[in-house]
Formats: C-alpha cells, sequence, structure tokens
C-alpha cells in the first residue's frame, strides 16, 4: 500500500518499546506523516517516554516499565496519532557532495552498471541530477540514509571488512555516505573527500534527518586536490537553503 492510503500500524517491539508504522514506502508524504506524529507526540509531554526515535516509515517509542505500561503508552499513541497533521518541509538545506565515480573510488561500479543496466553517464546523471532527501541518520554517526532511486538494487551478499570513510554507496532504492571506516554491504559507486562526520569539529554533524544531498561529479585530480584542500582547513562545505515548491 502507498503511504496516502495505509493506516497507521501499532506493534509492541518488546517489553519497553512500541513501534508506530505509516507505511511500507520511503516517500516524501509518509515522512510528512513521521513528522506530524512525533510532533504531536512531544506536545503530549508524556514523562515516562525516554526516547522517541524516527526513521523512514515508523517511529519507536521506548518507555519506562516501572512508571507505565504498555496499554497507557498504547493510548497516548492513539491519541497523538489522532491530533498529528502531517508536516512538510517550508525551507529545506542542501549540502553539496563533490565525489568521484572513477577508478579505485568506485570499486563496484562495473557490477551496478551490469545490475541496472545503464552505462556510466546514464548512473552518474540519475545520481546527480537532483538532491536525495535524507530520511534519517544511523548506522554509524552521521551516516544519510537517502532515498528515491529509480532502481532497486539488493544489498552485497557479503559486507566488506573495511569500507573507507567518504564511499558513496547504493543500496535497495537508496543512497548513502558512509561517515566512518565501518564494514559494509553497500555497492560502492564513488567516493567524496568531504567529510560529513568529523568528531572534532565544533559541529560533527553536517547533515540531519529533512536535509538534502547533492552530489556533483568530480574527476580524480579533482578529488585528490580538493582532499589536500581539506586536510590544509582551506575548503568550507558549500550549504545552502531553498524552499520547497509545491
Amino acid at each position: 500500500m502507498t503511504g496516502e492510503n495505509f493506516q497507521p500500524v501499532l506493534r509492541p517491539a518488546g517489553e519497553n518499546s512500541i513501534l508506530v508504522v505509516f507505511g511500507t514506502t520511503i516517500t516524501p508524504a509518509v515522512k510528512e506523516k513521521v513528522n506530524g506524529f512525533v510532533t504531536a507526540l512531544h506536545a503530549l509531554e508524556i514523562k515516562s517516554i525516554l526516547e522517541i526515535v524516527p526513521s523512514y516509515c515508523s517511529v519507536m517509542i521506548y518507555f519506562k516499565m516501572r512508571t507505565t505500561s504498555y496499554a497507557q503508552i498504547k493510548t497516548a499513541v492513539e491519541t497523538a496519532l489522532t491530533e498529528m497533521v502531517p508536516i512538510a518541509q517550508q525551507t529545506y538545506q542542501v549540502l553539496e557532495v563533490p565525489t568521484c565515480y572513477d577508478g579505485v573510488l568506485a570499486p563496484d561500479m562495473e557490477a551496478v552498471l551490469r545490475l541496472t543496466k545503464l552505462s556510466k553517464q546514464e548512473l552518474i546523471a540519475l545520481h546527480t541530477a537532483k538532491p536525495f532527501m535524507v530520511y534519517m541518520i544511523g548506522f554509524t554517526p552521521g551516516f544519510p540514509y537517502m532515498g528515491g532511486l529509480p532502481f532497486h538494487l539488493p544489498r552485497q551478499a557479503s559486507p566488506r571488512p573495511l569500507v573507507p570513510s567518504g564511499s558513496v554507496g547504493l543500496a535497495g532504492s537508496q543512497t548513502g555516505i558512509y561517515s566512518t571506516n565501518t564494514p559494509g554491504e553497500w555497492w560502492l559507486i564513488g567516493r567524496t573527500p568531504v567529510a560529513i562526520f568529523d568528531a572534532n569539529r565544533q559541529n560533527p554533524f553536517l547533515l540531519s534527518p529533512g536535509d538534502y544531498v547533492l552530489f556533483t561529479p568530480i574527476d580524480l585530480e579533482e578529488y585528490f586536490e580538493l582532499k589536500n584542500l581539506i586536510a590544509q582547513g582551506f575548503y568550507k562545505p558549500r550549504i545552502w537553503q531553498e524552499k520547497v515548491h509545491s
């Protein structure tokens, strides 16, 4: 079912948690419902709720078992569902992410081209044509999950032991940027020298849910030139605000 027709579903997710599902597809309309529900639930100011964790199509709620029950939280959730209004962004932040799609920086490019039956030029054009929405941050600190690819790729059968920070990957209908050196099973089609997560920065994170990423293609020479500028502290990420067009 689509996000517009899908009725929210409540599911127990453990002794002290409840999951609210708003859809089965990754779309801005479903994300608007998630945003509206989270706002409505926060407005109830329920002290026994420990944490509210939104994702693509659902919200996980953790609560204190000693001070409340599942039935009480379920009632609060149902109240929030009744009072919620889908919230669409009026403006959004866009981060430009220069990305090299060549050579050793794109180790899975040929495999992805075979799976999608696209040429390299077509794949890069699709990946750089418009900004991708950041639906959630997770997996590692700062890793952005972005939806909106016009094709679907299965994850790799076995994860790589180490994926370098800055690697740009594809999985399902999603694209993402590895924020740290970590094992991973996404298809790697490029790499950016821009650190989207840096624990030494005043604000370690360049992205938050609701932001957008615009990938821009650079060649190998530009990649290493930019990496050198970043290492010397001479590069400032290009970030701007845009209005949402109806």
